[in-house]
């Protein structure tokens, strides 16, 4: 085992947790050399543990998989990188923090084992998918829609259930099925990635104006939805803190997934928008 088997083990992990299940589809995905700054090859070499990148490029690997600094997962690829660099992970023992500063109070097997079994059912959108998917509105609502439906749904309970136009929703469902998102056929369509979590674009410059128009796209359908259920709460907190209550803030809007059923009766249930947010307010900049 090399010294940078550590990395490259590492790597490989959660580029797959995050959906990506080859080291190309990550890179094409990510938009290649433009976001990652390094070649095919040399991001191949990475994984395979022939090289370690430059610190400038670990960033810009871990911001394309979208994991932060203070992340767990981002403490793993970092503390992975740095014991291939030291050879040994001896003296980074030595300036580690104590595991239990990586979760707050209350985190439990529960939790790691459901976002385990949630990790194994990502994937990720193609940039051209994501194009599709964040064309307008329209798009937006026939996506979300059927890829929170199992089975086939017709045109006509489309319409009923968002109040666009038939042909609003045919041409919405065209561009839809044109890169594989679903599958159209005469007046039904139906999810082609039934059972699956999409994981949201990461934050590079390949995907601003595609986080932009889906940013659009839900406030949106936000303007027009029935407020069920919401709680605000102003509190200090330190960098840690912060970065900690992120971290499980995220974790937990993304458990939402463990609740969520497709094959509901459609007569019974709703299709529900969770949304978490963190605003800075004070002191004033």
């Amino acid at each position: 085992m090399n010294s940078r088997s550590a990395f490259s083990k590492a790597l490989r992990k959660i580029r797959s947790d995050h959906g990506f299940s080859t080291a190309h589809q990550f890179f094409k995905g990510m938009g290649g050399s433009k976001t990652l700054g390094i070649s095919f090859v040399s991001y191949w070499d990475l994984e395979r543990g022939k090289k370690l990148p430059r610190s400038r490029n670990l960033k810009a690997l871990m911001a394309a998989l979208g994991i932060e600094i203070r992340s767990s997962e981002g403490r793993d690829l970092i503390g992975a990188y740095l014991k291939s660099l030291l050879g040994s992970d001896e003296l980074l023992e030595a300036v580690a923090p104590p595991s239990a500063c990586q979760y707050l109070p209350g985190q439990d097997l529960a939790e790691t084992a459901a976002r385990g079994a949630l990790a194994r059912l990502a994937v990720n959108l193609t940039m051209e998918q994501w194009q599709a998917r964040t064309r307008d509105v329209a798009s937006h609502i026939c996506h979300s829609f059927l890829a929170n439906t199992s089975g086939w749904a017709t045109i006509a309970e489309l319409a009923a259930a968002t109040k666009l136009k038939p042909d609003i929703i045919r041409k919405a469902l065209r561009s839809l099925a044109s890169v594989g998102l679903v599958e159209f056929s005469g007046d039904k369509a139906r999810n082609r990635l039934e059972g699956k979590v999409i994981q949201a674009p990461p934050i590079t410059p390949a995907t601003a104006a595609i986080r932009a128009a889906l940013r659009n796209n839900w406030n949106a359908w936000l303007a027009d939805s029935e407020l069920v259920s919401g709680k605000r709460r102003a509190v200090r907190m330190g960098k840690d803190g912060f970065a900690l209550y992120r971290q499980h803030l995220e974790r937990t809007l993304d458990l939402a997934e463990v609740y969520a059923n497709p094959a509901e009766s459609r007569q019974d249930s709703a299709i529900y928008l969770i949304e978490a947010g963190i605003a800075r307010v004070l002191p004033k900049r």
